[in-house]
Order: structure tokens, then sequence, then C-alpha cells
């Protein structure tokens, strides 16, 4: 009788003993090829340099020819702020695609340039998109160009021409270089006072002269 128990209770360990190899033997296969896995170098996510990003924005988001885009990316300072300045303002006016990739190329950052032409195109209501681009190319500051654009655009009636040529007028002069105080009125000098004749002193009564 105690045989059969005993019998009996080893029968379950031994049906799942095939289960139990077969287990180790997936987990041991699984960690061998995580080590494999490791041990290849795989490549980086950020493999692609500053000026492969630039032609790959420009060709396959912007729809620039690849001769243009490589001429562009070659010849830009930051390859990368470039081709974003150029998708931003491709997305959003397709047919100002040139004319963008033209000011993005000659701005000192292009990436405000593209944030001030969404900005006054999307807070405007006249606005108009080759207009924009063009005052935002002209501006120095052209992220607080577009602050002053939407800004006035809001608060007041002025149409989106208006606050366009106020805002650049401020920038050509700067209130900080201007003069805020009147020139100081010229000093009245008082001439030096005049010096007074005297005669030549008489002779010396005491060494007459000789004949």
């Amino acid at each position: 009788m105690s045989s059969r128990q005993s019998d009996i209770g080893c029968t379950p360990s031994l049906r799942n003993r095939p289960f139990l190899l077969l287990f180790q033997f997936c987990a041991g296969q699984m960690a061998i090829a995580t080590l494999i896995t490791m041990a290849i170098p795989s490549r980086p996510a950020n493999a692609f340099n500053d000026f492969q990003l630039c032609a790959a924005q420009l060709v396959r988001l912007a729809g620039v020819s690849p001769e243009t885009a490589v001429e562009a990316c070659s010849d830009a300072l930051n390859p990368k702020d470039l081709s974003r300045c150029v998708v931003t303002i491709h997305q959003i006016t397709p047919t100002l695609t040139q004319d963008a990739l033209v000011a993005c190329k000659r701005v000192r950052r292009p990436v405000e340039l593209s944030r001030c032409v969404f900005d006054i195109g999307d807070n405007t209501r006249d606005s108009q998109a080759t207009t924009v681009l063009d005052y935002c190319r002209r501006s120095l500051l052209p992220q607080r160009y577009a602050e002053c654009v939407v800004g006035l655009s809001r608060e007041t009636d002025f149409s989106a021409s208006k606050a366009l040529d106020s805002c650049i007028k401020a920038e050509d002069f700067p209130r900080d270089l201007s003069p805020s105080f009147a020139p100081p009125p010229p000093q009245n000098l008082t001439p030096p006072a005049a010096v007074p004749f005297l005669p030549p002193p008489p002779p010396n009564p005491t060494n007459p002269a000789k004949p």
C-alpha cells in the first residue's frame, strides 16, 4: 500500500520532467541569443549626421530636388536648422518651398524664421504668406518680431500689413538706441578780463644818465 502511494506521488514529477527540460532548453537558447545580440554592435539611432538629415528632410518632406538639397545643405552653417526651417514653411504653404529655401539660407536664425512665419500666419486674419516670409526674413529677431505683429493685431483694429510695417520700423530705429534726453545747452563762457596797460616806469634819479 505504501509503495503504491509512493508511486502515485512520483508519477506527476516524471510526467512534468520533459516539459521542465524543454523549458530549461528554451531559456538557455534565449540567453545565448541575448548574449549574441549584445555582442553584435547595432547601428545607433542617431547615425544620421546633420548633413544627411538635412538632405533627407528636404527631399522627402519638402519635395526639393536632390541636386538642390545637396547644394543647400553643403553650404549651410547649420544644415539641420536649414532643413527644419524649409520643411516647416512647406507644411504651412507648399507653394513657398523654393522661396523658403532661399530665405532660410540667408538668415542667421532659420528656425526662428520658420516660427515667425507660422505664428503670424496662424494668428492674423489678412496676412499674405509671401509678405510674411519677406518681413520675417528682414527681421533681426524673428521671434520677437512675430510677437510684436501678433500682439498688435490682436489688440487693435490694425491690419496685418500695418502691423508688419510698424514692427519692422521699430527694429530699424530701436528705442534703446535713440536719445531719451535733450542735449545740454551750450555753456556761456565769460571771456577773460583784459590785461590793463601799464606805462613804462620813470627813470631812476639816483643813476642819472651819463652824457
